[in-house]
């Protein structure tokens, strides 16, 4: 028995093998490297080409570039906008490239390769329901504008928000659009529109943290639940004298974003409740159900404190 050719000629062998073989791999990835890079680069361009087809070519704008929007490219003849635009999904991040015409219009989109489960999340992927984005003006939209997949509302709410937030791109850094945000009186005005002067009342009626009374009738209260993830949802829900909504109001920037937050700035969410006296029933946004449900549970919460005020 040899020590050196039983144990320590195999582990020599072994070890030059794999010097060798990482050597030949590391002159491979050299050498194909630049080749893979290039063919990524013109995949990538013709990608943009076919959605800008009136732009001449295409110049990285690296200075607007977000975590959510990692490329905006703006075509050379200021023919338009594309961008990539990304946002987590239920298998992982969902991928899209749209372009905006020098109107501000969104000429095209397309959803790229992502992870979600095969013959579900991956439909969104299919040019119907990318199609439904073709057209829009430059301006954020809410999630009950679109048709989810069937069976895929994560990956649908994912595909809605990537481009929500290069639609918001574009509005805040290349339109230079300042959004509009309303302050406690203007939204109090807004909720209980026909009440004249708002005041607040002395009494605050149990379930609610504050109250409103308006000189021409009508009473506006806020209360706070819980949202998802039970963190705090505040609802301001104004009511005529015999008790019919009159506006809503919700905050539910603690919801998760692009996702739960599109409950508070879908105005078609909030207005469904106008002229009831119950949350129930009630529209969901898609892809937030749950930010949905619990905003209406909170907006009963205001409609209970409203009845027991008054003794109903």
């Amino acid at each position: 028995m040899s020590l050196f050719s039983d144990f320590v000629k195999p582990i020599v062998v072994l070890g030059s093998i794999c010097l060798v073989t990482s050597a030949l791999l590391a002159v491979t990835n050299e050498a194909t490297a630049p080749i893979i890079k290039e063919n990524t680069i013109k995949v990538a361009n013709a990608a943009r080409a076919e959605l800008l087809p009136s732009a001449d070519k295409f110049t990285l704008q690296e200075a607007l570039a977000t975590d959510a929007v990692p490329e905006v490219y703006k075509a050379d003849n200021d023919t338009g906008y594309v961008m990539t635009a990304q946002a987590k999904g239920y298998g992982g991040q969902v991928p899209v490239m749209l372009a905006f015409d020098a109107e501000g219009k969104i000429a095209a989109v397309k959803f790229l390769d992502n992870d979600e489960t095969p013959g579900l999340g991956q439909k969104v992927k299919n040019p119907a329901f990318a199609q439904q984005f073709s057209g829009m003006d430059s301006k954020n939209f809410a999630l009950s504008d679109i048709d989810a997949v069937s069976g895929a509302t994560i990956s649908s709410a994912a595909a809605a928000t990537a481009v929500n937030s290069a639609i918001s791109l574009y509005n805040t850094e290349i339109k230079g659009e300042v959004a509009v945000v309303l302050t406690p009186e203007e939204v109090r005005a807004k909720i209980l529109p026909n009440g004249g002067a708002i005041t607040p009342m002395e009494t605050v009626p149990a379930g609610a943290f504050e109250a409103y009374q308006g000189a021409n009738g009508g009473t506006l209260l806020y209360v706070e639940g819980k949202g998802f993830y039970k963190k705090p949802l505040i609802a301001a829900v104004g009511f005529d004298d015999a008790g019919v909504i009159t506006g809503v109001w919700l905050d539910t920037s603690k919801e998760t974003t692009g996702v739960g937050t599109q409950v508070g700035t879908d105005a078609a969410f909030a207005e469904q409740f106008i002229g009831k006296t119950s949350a129930n029933p009630h529209d969901v946004v898609a892809g937030a159900t749950m930010s949905s449900d619990a905003a209406a549970v909170t907006i009963q919460m205001a409609i209970d404190a409203y009845s027991a005020s008054k003794g109903a």
